[in-house]
Parts: structure tokens; C-alpha cells; sequence
């Protein structure tokens, strides 16, 4: 075969819809599109008579060469990160190219220089990625997106300033002291500082177009009252950061996203005067003026995990809610989220919560953790058809009827309740992870037609017999 990898092969021929022994090279003429990521994959090989590629996705492989495709001319998106790559020489005539993304490929150090031609290369990523030079960059003028907390350094970067067009930089993850040289990119909107040692944000000063930045665990930054100067910053991540106080925030009243976690933030009623804000987490923070904190009409999404909350009250009109993470806190009652019909991922485990009746008319929800409470009743789970993920473990349940008809879970964890009959199953068609542990069943033969099912937990339980589920196509697994 002139592919000669086999799962390259078997991938190429499903992409194409007809059988392996089909293939010839004029067929992968009419391949645009292919996405063979995590297949071992060791060669391109046979992908040379793919003239009209458009899109290449061979991430996470095991390939060494890009020799095959080197002159494939109408390839416009390339991902062969998280590979063995020793240089990408074989893309020097990608001219055309407008995304690449050569991140991860940290076995040897690669020569770059091709990157030189991609006059038309709008967004590039180099992440843990071990690399010649970044000289090679400043020929890349549309160059839009970049990624570039490589795995080798340190590099010249104040040449990111000849990038006009650059709109998104990543620097994550480099543990840099300083950074001076950054002083000279004015075009920034996003920028990710996150996992850097650095004090001062005063270089960003010349970044007026700034919409987003990230400088999330930077143990040493403390002073964020540069941060007025960027009254337009939409987006904002400092957690695990511990600011000497947060009186900046208030002269920035455009935020729309606002990542606080484990900062060491008290005041709720200081957020009060963002009233754009949508994206809020202030999660393992001792929480004070809740009741204060009445910001929440175009909330979509709150993260308040470990923050001794004992009740919700706040969320009174918080109707636009999609997203709501409460995990570890001291709340009895969710009531107060009776109205919220547009919640589709709800988190309330590790509480006191023994009602659940205000979800009953939740028919978004597809995600539900209630782990760790005191619910006996899951009748009000009984019409929310969407749901695909449920975490009940340890509560008081053992009624499972109110689940026989949500046909969509894939996803049930059922330890340590008082579970005995489990004939409501049965009619879990997608359920793909079940866990049972420490209930009271005796009789497992209503799971034997779960065809999907891939995990499965029945430990300390009274059951005498699992035969009935020898012919389930996972049942060595289950009983490792």
C-alpha cells in the first residue's frame, strides 16, 4: 500500500468513505479535511497525493519527518504538535500557511528558519516546544496569535514588537523575573502572563488596546494599581495572586470576566459597579457583604467553591445563570434558584442540602453534582431529559425511578446510598460509567443489556452473583 502506516491508512480511508483496499492516489485527491490526532501514527507517508489538503490535524503521534507533505501547496491549517519532530525544514515552501502549531515537539531542538517564508501566517504555537531561534518570527508580519513559553530560552523577544497585527500573546509558564522587553508591543488585546515570578506591570503601559490579560499565579506581584490605566480591560485572571489590597477594581467597570481565586478577596460589594460582569469566580476566599453583593442580572457563570457560604440568597436574580459551582460550602437550601431555567451545569456537592425540588423544571441541565448532601428525593430529576452527567454519591436515595427515562446519561455515580433495586437502570441505554459502591444490592441482572458500559463499581455490596454480566463486552474490567 502507498500508505503505509496502517492507522494513517485505515483513517484516511473512513475520511474518504471507502474500503482501505480502495485507496489509490488519485482518491486522496478529494481529501480536504483530516484529523488523525493520538494514533501512534509514525509516518505520512501516501499523504503526498493529498493535493488539495486543506487541513491537517496529526497531533500527539509519534512522527519524526514532515518530508511526505512537503509539497503540499494549499494546506492552510497544520497541527503536528506533541510529536518527535527534529525540524519542520519539509514546510519551507508553506507560504500559504495561516495557522501552525509545532507546540510540544521537545525531544530535540529544531531548526525554525522555515517559518521565515510564512509570510501569511496568522496565528503560531511554540508552547514546551525546544526551537532554534524566535528570530525567524519577525518575517511573519500578519502574524495575529502567538504562543511562545518554549521549553528553551531565554530569547530576544522585544523583536515581538515588529509584529503590527499581533493581537494575542501567551507567555505563560516561564517563570520570568521581568519583563522590560515587552515594552514594545502596542498592538496586544489578550495577554497571558500566568506562572511567571514577575513584580512589576508597568512595561504594559504602552499595550492600550488591552482587552484580556492573565497574570494568574505570580506569587510575587502585588501592586496592581497599573491596572487603572486599562479602563477597557474586559477579562482579568489573578488567582492565586495575593494583591496588597483590591482598590483597583473599582476603576474597572467594564469587566466582563473576573477570575479571583484563593487572592486572599473579601468584599463582594466592591463588584457591585461591573455591570457587565458575566464570568465571576471568587472561589477559597472568605466571603464577606454577600447579602451586599447585588451585581448578578447578566451573571452566566459563578465559581464560589469554599467560600463558608450558608446560604444563596444573593442569586435571587441571577436568572441568566448557565454555569454554577457552589461545591464546599455550608448551604442548606438552593431554593432561591427555583427561576433559573437556563442553568445547564450545576455543582452543589459537598453542602447540607436535603430539597431538591427547585430543579425540576432546570430542563437544561445536563451536568448535576450533588455529592455529599442529605437528599432522599430525586423525583424532580425525573423530567430533565437532558442530563447526561449525575453525581449522587453519598446522600440517602433509594428510590432510582425518577432516572428510568433520562435516556441521555452516560455518566451515574450511585455510591454509599441505600440503594437496592436498580431495575430503573436498565432503560440507561448510553450509560457508560456507573458506580455503586457501599449500598445494599443483591440482584446486578439489570445491567446486563447496558451495552456501552465501561466502568462499573459494585464493591461492598450484598451481591452473591455477577455471571448474569459475563457477556458484557467489559466485564474483565469491571471485575480487575
Amino acid at each position: 500500500m502507498f500508505i503505509k502506516d496502517e492507522a494513517l491508512r485505515e483513517a484516511v480511508a473512513r475520511n474518504l468513505k471507502i474500503k482501505e483496499d480502495e485507496l489509490t492516489p488519485e482518491s486522496l485527491q478529494g481529501l480536504i479535511h483530516l484529523e488523525v490526532p493520538d494514533m501512534e501514527i509514525k509516518s505520512l507517508e501516501g499523504l503526498q497525493y493529498a493535493e488539495n489538503l486543506e487541513f491537517l490535524d496529526a497531533s500527539g503521534n509519534n512522527l519524526q519527518s514532515l518530508e511526505p507533505i512537503r509539497d503540499l501547496r494549499n494546506v492552510l491549517t497544520l497541527d503536528v504538535s506533541s510529536n518527535q519532530l527534529r525540524d519542520i525544514q519539509a514546510l519551507h515552501g508553506y507560504r500559504q500557511l495561516k495557522k501552525l502549531n509545532i507546540s510540544r515537539n521537545n525531544l530535540y531542538t529544531m531548526d525554525i528558519s522555515s517559518i521565515a517564508g510564512m509570510i501569511h501566517l496568522e496565528v503560531l504555537d511554540l508552547k514546551k516546544a525546544k526551537i532554534d531561534s524566535l528570530e525567524h518570527i519577525i518575517h511573519c508580519k500578519k502574524l495575529e496569535e502567538l504562543r511562545i513559553n518554549t521549553e528553551n530560552g531565554p530569547f530576544n523577544y522585544s523583536i515581538l514588537g515588529t509584529l503590527k497585527h499581533l493581537k494575542k500573546l501567551d507567555m505563560s509558564g516561564m517563570r520570568r523575573f521581568y519583563i522590560d522587553d515587552l515594552t514594545y508591543i502596542s498592538t496586544l488585546e489578550s495577554l497571558n502572563l500566568s506562572t511567571n515570578l514577575m513584580s512589576d506591570l508597568s512595561p504594559l503601559l504602552s499595550m492600550t488596546h488591552l482587552k484580556e490579560l492573565d497574570v494568574s499565579n505570580n506569587p510575587y506581584l502585588k501592586d496592581y494599581t497599573i491596572l487603572e490605566e486599562f479602563p477597557s480591560l474586559k477579562k482579568l485572571n489573578m488567582n492565586y495572586n495575593e494583591p496588597n489590597n483590591f482598590d483597583f477594581l473599582k476603576n474597572l467597570p467594564l469587566l466582563e470576566e473576573l477570575s479571583m481565586e484563593q487572592t486572599g478577596f473579601h468584599d463582594m460589594e466592591l463588584l457591585n459597579h461591573m455591570k457587565s460582569l458575566c464570568v465571576l469566580n471568587v472561589s477559597k476566599n472568605d466571603l464577606k457583604n454577600v447579602d451586599r453583593f447585588r451585581n448578578v442580572e447578566n451573571l452566566e457563570s459563578l465559581k464560589a467553591e469554599f467560600c463558608q457560604l450558608t446560604n444563596v440568597d444573593f442569586l435571587k436574580h441571577a436568572h441568566k445563570l448557565e454555569s454554577l459551582d457552589l461545591f464546599t460550602n455550608r448551604i442548606t437550601s438552593i431554593d432561591v434558584l427555583r427561576e433559573d431555567k437556563n442553568i445547564v451545569e450545576l455543582n452543589v456537592g459537598r453542602n447540607q442540602i436535603r430539597d431538591i425540588e427547585c430543579l425540576k423544571d432546570m430542563k437544561q441541565l445536563a451536568i448535576l453534582s450533588l455529592e455529599n448532601n442529605d437528599v432522599h428525593n430525586i423525583e424532580p430529576l425525573a423530567g430533565l431529559d437532558n442530563l447526561c452527567m449525575i453525581d449522587l454519591y453519598n446522600n440517602v436515595i433509594s428510590d432510582l425511578k425518577p432516572l428510568e427515562h433520562l435516556e441521555y446519561v452516560s455518566y451515574l455515580r450511585l455510591d454509599h446510598n441505600a440503594i437496592i433495586d436498580l431495575t430503573p437502570l436498565k432503560h440507561l441505554k448510553f450509560l457508560r460509567s456507573l458506580t455503586l459502591k457501599a449500598n445494599y444490592i443483591t440482584d446486578v441482572s439489570p445491567l446486563k443489556d447496558l451495552r456501552l458500559l465501561e466502568a462499573l463499581r459494585l464493591d461492598d455490596n450484598p451481591i452473591a452473583d455477577t455471571s448474569v454480566l459475563e457477556s458484557m463486552e467489559f466485564y474483565d474490567k469491571f471485575t480487575d
